[in-house]
C-alpha cells in the first residue's frame, strides 16, 4: 500500500473516530433519539418485580420478552404504560411516570391467583368471625334454647366446643377477637340480658378477665378526660368529645378509645402535648398493620390509612355500597375489604389508577382474614348457594 493510501485512510480513520466517539459516549450514558418527542433524550430506569415471580412484562404494549424481576434499561421519560401477567393470575396494570438519570420503581405488585372458593364447614352465619392473624375461625350454631361457639384451627386443623350458652336463636350474638386474636370475647344478648364470655382460642379454657388499662377516663358534663395514674395523682393527657368509649388494643405510644354507640374512633398520643388527639374519625371496621406503622379503617363507605409516623390519613377509595370488614393483605402495600357481594384486594401504590382486584364473589361476606404468608384467604359467607367457612387460595 502507497504511502499516500495509508495517510488517507488514517485520517479517514482518525475523523471516524472523532465524529463516532461522542455517539457512543452519549449512547452508554443513555441517550436515545426520542422520535415522538424530536429530541435527544437521556433515559431512565424501570425496576419491575412481582409476586409470584416470572410474570411477562409489557411497556406501552409492548412484549419486551423480559419477566420479573427485572431492571428495564433506556426507557424514555414520560408517562409510561407498564402492565404485568401471568397465566392464571389476575393482571396488573399501571401508568407510571419515567424521569431521565432515575429509576422507576414498580417492584411491590401483587398478582392473585385465579381460584374458586371451596367450602371448609357449612354453618350459620348469625355470628361468625376469623381472627386477624387467619389462624381461628369461629362460629354460633344453635339448638333450641342452646347456642354452641366452636373454633377451628386454619388451615384443616382442630375443633373446639368453647362455649355453650342458654340463649336460643332470638338472641343478638357477636364474637370479638382480643389480645391479638389469641382470645375470643362473645357476647350474647337475650330479652334485655347480656352475657360475656372470654375463652383462649387455644384451648377454649375460660379466661376470668383481662388485665386492665392504665388509662382512666373520667367523664364530665361535655367532655372526657383522658389520663394516667402517676403516683398518686393522675397525668391528664387530652380532653375527647362526651361518648361512651372503651380502650382498645394499639401499639406503643398510641391510646386508641372507641366509641361503638357513635361508631367513631379516637387516637390520643400517650404522651398529651398541644395536640394530644391525633385521630377523631368515624370508624366501623378497623385493623392495624402487623407493624403497627399503619392503621386501616373505614366509616362504612370511605376506606383510609391512617400513618402514625408522618401523621397522615389518606383516602384510598370511596365506595357506593356499604363496606363490611377491612383487613391488611401481609407483607406488601395492598390492603382487602369485603362488601355484601364482594371480596377486594387495592393497592396503595397512589401512582396512576390503583389497581382493584375482585378475589371472591357472593352474597353476606363480611368477616375475613388472610394467612400471614398471604397465600391464603379465609371468609364466612354464601358462595354458590352454600354458606360457612371458606378457603380461597390467593398464591400457589
Amino acid at each position: 500500500m502507497k504511502l499516500r493510501t495509508r495517510g488517507i485512510l488514517f485520517y479517514v480513520f482518525i475523523g471516524a473516530f472523532v465524529a463516532t466517539a461522542p455517539i457512543v459516549v452519549l449512547y452508554t450514558a443513555g441517550y436515545r433519539y426520542d422520535f415522538g418527542a424530536g429530541r435527544i433524550v437521556q433515559t431512565g430506569l424501570l425496576s419491575v418485580g412481582s409476586i409470584p415471580r416470572g410474570a411477562n412484562i409489557r411497556l406501552d404494549g409492548t412484549d419486551g420478552s423480559a419477566t420479573t424481576p427485572s431492571l428495564l434499561k433506556n426507557v424514555f421519560p414520560g408517562d409510561r404504560e407498564l402492565s404485568v401477567n401471568k397465566d392464571g393470575y389476575s393482571p396488573w396494570k399501571k401508568t407510571l411516570p419515567v424521569e431521565s438519570r432515575a429509576t422507576t420503581f414498580a417492584d411491590d405488585i401483587v398478582l392473585f391467583l385465579d381460584a374458586t372458593p371451596s367450602l371448609v364447614r357449612g354453618t350459620d352465619l348469625r355470628a361468625a368471625s376469623v381472627n386477624p392473624r387467619g389462624t381461628k375461625a369461629a362460629s354460633a350454631t344453635t339448638t333450641g334454647q342452646w347456642t354452641e361457639v366452636w373454633i377451628d384451627a386454619l388451615p384443616g386443623g382442630s375443633r373446639i366446643l368453647v362455649s355453650r350458652l342458654p340463649v336460643g336463636a332470638e338472641a343478638d350474638v357477636r364474637f370479638e377477637w382480643l389480645e391479638g386474636g389469641t382470645v375470643l370475647s362473645t357476647s350474647a344478648v337475650d330479652r334485655g340480658v347480656t352475657t360475656v364470655v372470654l375463652v383462649e382460642t387455644e384451648t377454649g379454657s375460660t379466661v376470668a378477665a383481662l388485665s386492665a388499662s392504665d388509662v382512666i377516663l373520667s367523664p364530665s358534663s361535655d367532655r372526657v378526660a383522658v389520663s394516667r395514674a402517676n403516683g398518686e395523682s393522675n397525668d391528664i393527657l387530652a380532653y375527647v368529645p362526651s361518648g361512651d368509649y372503651a380502650v382498645g388494643s394499639t401499639p406503643g405510644g398510641i391510646i386508641q378509645l372507641e366509641d361503638t354507640e357513635r361508631r367513631r374512633l379516637l387516637l390520643v398520643s400517650s404522651t398529651g402535648g398541644d395536640q394530644p388527639i391525633l385521630l377523631n374519625a368515624g370508624a366501623t371496621h378497623w385493623q392495624w398493620e402487623p407493624s403497627g406503622n399503619r392503621l386501616l379503617y373505614t366509616d362504612g363507605f370511605d376506606l383510609h390509612v391512617y400513618d402514625v409516623s408522618s401523621h397522615a390519613d389518606e383516602t384510598i377509595t370511596r365506595l357506593s355500597s356499604h363496606v363490611t370488614w377491612v383487613a391488611w393483605y401481609p407483607g406488601h402495600s395492598y390492603v382487602l375489604y369485603a362488601q355484601e357481594d364482594a371480596i377486594y384486594a387495592a393497592e396503595l401504590d397512589r401512582r396512576g389508577e390503583r389497581n382493584v382486584t375482585r378475589l371472591v364473589s357472593g352474597s353476606n361476606l363480611r368477616s375475613f382474614a388472610p394467612s400471614a404468608n398471604g397465600a391464603t384467604l379465609w371468609f364466612f359467607g354464601t358462595v354458590d348457594g352454600a354458606s360457612g367457612l371458606f378457603e380461597r387460595k390467593l398464591q400457589r
